[in-house]
């Protein structure tokens, strides 16, 4: 029986962990996934789920090559999780799913985070026409792993509070659908949509396998800046042929989304 371990940042489960799985689930082989707690649903295909408690901070670099690690070759096969959860959740109009973070990275930062001037704007020009769902996390969502880098205290939340009430908090869905694990209802979220604006990180892995257009932000700052992975057109597309649009400037970006969308 194949065994795979999966005890790195979740990223890993999203490109590596989660496609070796399901082309073994597609092909009918035996296998064991080793993957880190709150994960179980996510794993799904595995023929037996094992917890791990240990973490792995050393990743696979070629992860970040603009044209992907090797392993994507072969016995590797994203499930369709667009085509598995679209529908689950009904929204009276169009809607942009938004993925941000506000953590320490690399031991510094934050730096791949939205600010509240970027959101401001954005929720401001988009709010009426779509309906605009916010992720993100706080470190205490139910069943949301939380890894080595440590949340800082952000004030978009304040923002929506004060400015933009008509936008959809992830964390109300988390609530009203208390019976669903996070991450699931986190694909029910993103299949809603054509249109996913995240930063750099697993929230990106995550949007790129629903499709549409999928913007990128990845800061010049930081010991990750410049990773091809996040790039325009990059690898991530081969999770579900999403259109992957990647850039390091919230101007550029805010731009482009305005004339596409």
């Amino acid at each position: 029986m194949k065994t795979f371990i999966e005890n790195c940042e979740f990223t890993w489960d999203m490109v590596r962990g989660l496609p070796n799985s399901y082309y073994c689930y597609k092909n009918n082989i035996p296998h064991t996934v080793v993957h880190k707690p709150g994960l179980e649903k996510l794993y799904s295909f595995g023929s037996i789920n094992t917890i791990t408690s240990e973490f792995e901070q050393i990743n696979d670099a070629t992860t970040y090559l603009f044209e992907g690690p090797e392993w994507i070759n072969t016995d590797w096969s994203p499930p369709p999780l667009k085509e598995m959860y679209k529908g689950k959740l009904k929204l009276d109009k169009p809607s942009i799913v938004i993925q941000n973070k506000h953590t320490t990275e690399w031991g510094t930062g934050p730096y791949n985070y939205f600010s509240v001037e970027f959101l401001d704007n954005l929720f401001s020009h988009f709010k009426d026409k779509y309906t605009i769902i916010y992720i993100r996390p706080q470190g205490q969502d139910k069943g949301y792993y939380v890894d080595h880098n440590h949340f800082v205290t952000f004030d978009d939340y304040k923002l929506i509070e004060d400015k933009h009430p008509e936008i959809f908090l992830f964390n109300d869905f988390v609530k009203k659908f208390s019976d669903i694990d996070y991450n699931t209802l986190q694909f029910m979220v993103e299949a809603t949509s054509e249109k996913h604006i995240t930063v750099s990180g697993g929230n990106a892995c995550v949007a790129a396998y629903f499709g549409g257009d999928v913007f990128i932000y990845d800061s010049l700052q930081g010991a990750g800046a410049g990773r091809g992975i996040w790039k325009t057109n990059s690898w991530l597309n081969k999770l579900s042929g999403a259109k992957i649009h990647g850039y390091n400037d919230y101007n550029l970006l805010l731009d482009k989304v305005k004339k596409l969308w």
